[in-house]
């Protein structure tokens, strides 16, 4: 019989276990101390039943974030140099003069084709793999 049989099946098991065994239970999935987190709890019982994980990148965010969800949404979306749509960047490059344009979606457009990021429009520009902030010597400000 193994480890897993004895884990509770409900979280309404969980709830009748007494605080010692709650807190067994949760040393053997973080290593700070339990204080009375039953959800985690109950989703750390869960992923060790179907053998998941979480990679710890993933946690790290997850504590960074668990007071205002709202905040990690608002900084994947950041874009840092805050492009208006419709800005027209320009560089020239072993002298010819390479011309961007920003999209209302955020990409980037240039000759007639669509870029997610600056980097790929200088990777095309100058053939080799580069930084796009950097090619077009943009600073944050």
């Amino acid at each position: 019989m193994s480890y897993k049989d004895n884990l509770p099946k409900t979280m309404d098991e969980l709830k009748v276990l007494s605080f010692e065994e709650r807190a067994r239970l949760w040393a053997k999935y973080s290593q700070y101390p339990f204080k009375r987190q039953m959800r985690s709890l109950w989703y750390y019982i869960q992923c060790d039943r179907l053998n998941l994980r979480i990679e710890h990148k993933y946690l790290v965010k997850i504590r960074k974030y668990k007071d205002n969800p709202e905040q990690c949404l608002t900084s994947v979306q950041k874009n840092k140099y805050n492009f208006v749509p419709g800005t027209i960047l320009t560089r020239y490059f072993k002298g010819t003069k390479y011309t961007i344009l920003v999209n209302d979606d955020g990409s980037f457009s240039y000759n007639g084709d669509k870029y997610s990021t600056l980097s790929a429009v200088a990777t095309k520009i100058a053939g080799m793999k580069l930084s796009g902030p950097k090619f077009f010597n943009l600073t944050i400000k």
